[in-house]
């Protein structure tokens, strides 16, 4: 897909460090750019004043209030409907969801946030926008591949769903191997376990094995603790957040 311009993002995160993460993750995608990061609503505001940015990432609990209130200043006082929202939140509450919905967010992502699924985003993101740039009129294919994320026959006939795609990893981090960490620590939530334990479970190398427990960790997907052992060799112990 060509990229025709940058898409400025502004990200509403009230966490340093996972704005930090989101920032990256996003400035190292092709065609998007990072304009600013406010940890409240009254610096969201700020800044969307500033700004007009294509693409926000807002977090549903703020320190002065709720991100609901951004998203409703967009669509309300903005009255911008081109801009679309992910929201980001740990909450599971149907009444956020649905509420977020009826403003017209265009996404939904559950913390603590994966990396793969970010990715997702970002590249459906694009495909949105290629779509709307490149298209006059829509038949109910084009429509359904636009809002329920189905796969379409576009151009040569090569599917062209982002949801068939694999998401790119970084260098060193497969999704297989991915997943059966994850299995491992989803399936014994409140387990605590060293590079040396994770490589038995899942038959890797010890090296291997705390390179995707370091990769989750940056992704926010688990947290660690250093203990020291009897000789007082610290080590690190990572657990389902």
């Amino acid at each position: 897909m060509e990229i025709a311009n940058i898409n400025n993002v502004v990200i509403v995160e009230d966490d340093s460090r996972i704005a930090d993460i989101l920032s990256k993750t996003i400035n190292n995608e092709e065609g998007f750019e990072v304009v600013g990061i406010a940890q409240s609503t009254s610096e969201a505001i700020d800044l969307l004043d500033c700004f007009k940015p294509e693409l926000i990432f807002l977090d549903v609990s703020l320190v002065e209030s709720n991100g609901l209130d951004v998203l409703r200043y967009v669509r309300q006082d903005l009255n911008a409907v081109d801009i679309s929202i992910v929201m980001l939140t740990a909450a599971k509450d149907s009444e956020i969801i649905q509420e977020a919905m009826s403003y017209g967010a265009f996404d939904y992502i559950l913390k603590p946030l994966a990396f793969s699924r970010l990715k997702l985003t970002l590249a459906r993101f694009l495909q949105y926008r290629q779509r709307l740039s490149d298209q006059e009129s829509f038949e109910q294919d084009d429509l359904d591949a636009i809002f329920h994320h189905k796969s379409s026959l576009k151009g040569n006939g090569k599917v062209n769903s982002i949801l068939n795609e694999t998401a790119v990893l970084p260098k060193g981090i497969d999704s297989l191997t991915l997943d059966k960490i994850r299995r491992v620590l989803s399936e014994n939530v409140g387990t605590t376990y060293t590079a040396d334990s994770m490589s038995e479970c899942i038959g890797t190398s010890r090296t291997t094995a705390r390179r995707y427990l370091e990769y989750l960790l940056l992704c926010n997907e688990i947290i660690a603790d250093i203990e020291y052992g009897t000789v007082g060799r610290p080590e690190r112990h990572y657990l389902l957040k």
